[in-house]
């Protein structure tokens, strides 16, 4: 397929000989092999099977569907899809892989960059003592890879409110207290879910209440809270915060109803190191919708 391909670029006026060939139906029958061949662990705390050989061929393909106007979408949302799926399984090399794999032929795609960024800094957060005595300049090093990874993605994509958010939790990560807190506030006008407005809140509190700034980190966390009245995470950050500020009742009834009713819906901030890949499921049944058409 690569050999023809190269041949019919370099013979722009003879016939395409893969014009007519299911290429996104191969690229998803080797996606979907790949996840056959690795059944999913039976119990707790076991290593993942990471991406195989069908992996790799399903990349090429999509390596040689980009190269045509028709399916260089098909391709680019099959690079994230996949990088994504990768970062939720913790097969952080094969997601790095992925994503800069789409990166090379998508430079400019924000959401490639996003996940990018977001598996550098899931992967420093991580981080064991196995990595040896350099464990602590490892993290720094994904960090800061990190770092510029969401920067470019903001930079590509000014709405990308997530990006903003992540950029702005690295940013605090790094000891960069005033660069984390203006890149959050800088994403809560572009917030068009409500789970990312909570976040940007939520962090911010921290940031302030780091800084000893109590009543702007109060603010902060009862917005968080305003957006989402039932996550547990801003209720008890609330309670710290009021507790510190010599608010003891107060603090006893935010810590109340953060501990209530169980949740209508999943706190944010459990999920926060994978959020960016919360629709990569959702997107690859998109995909082999769209590979049978």
């Amino acid at each position: 397929m690569e050999d023809a391909r190269a041949d019919a670029e370099r013979c722009p006026t003879c016939p395409n000989p893969l014009a007519k060939l299911p290429l996104r139906a191969a690229a998803m029958l080797h996606t979907d092999r790949d996840e056959a061949e690795r059944p999913q662990p039976i119990g707790r705390e076991q290593i993942p099977r990471c991406p195989g050989p069908h992996a790799r061929i399903a990349g090429r393909y999509a390596a040689l569907l980009a190269r045509d106007p028709e399916t260089r979408d098909f391709a680019r949302r099959l690079f994230l899809a996949r990088a994504q799926h990768c970062q939720l399984e913790a097969c952080f090399e094969d997601a790095l892989r992925g994503a800069r794999g789409g990166l090379a032929l998508f430079p400019r795609d924000a959401e490639l960059l996003l996940t990018a960024g977001s598996v550098l800094e899931e992967r420093a957060f991580l981080a064991t003592p196995g990595l040896g005595n350099d464990v602590a300049s490892v993290q720094q090093d994904w960090l800061q890879q990190a770092r510029r990874a969401l920067a470019d993605a903001v930079s590509r994509d000014p709405d990308l409110a997530l990006a903003r958010v992540r950029l702005g939790r690295v940013l605090w990560r790094l000891r960069q207290p005033d660069a984390a807190r203006a890149a959050l506030e800088a994403a809560l006008p572009h917030a068009r879910e409500a789970k990312d407005a909570y976040l940007a809140h939520l962090f911010l509190g921290r940031i302030h209440e780091d800084a000893k700034r109590l009543d702007q980190a109060l603010a902060e966390y009862r917005q968080a809270v305003d957006v989402h009245p039932e996550a547990q995470s801003a209720a008890v950050a609330l309670s710290y915060a009021l507790q510190l500020a010599g608010e003891p009742e107060e603090s006893r009834q935010a810590l109340a109803r953060g501990l209530g009713d169980r949740l209508s819906e999943r706190d944010a901030y459990w999920d926060y190191l994978v959020s960016n890949a919360r629709g990569a499921r959702e997107l690859l049944d998109t995909l082999r919708r769209e590979a049978l058409e």
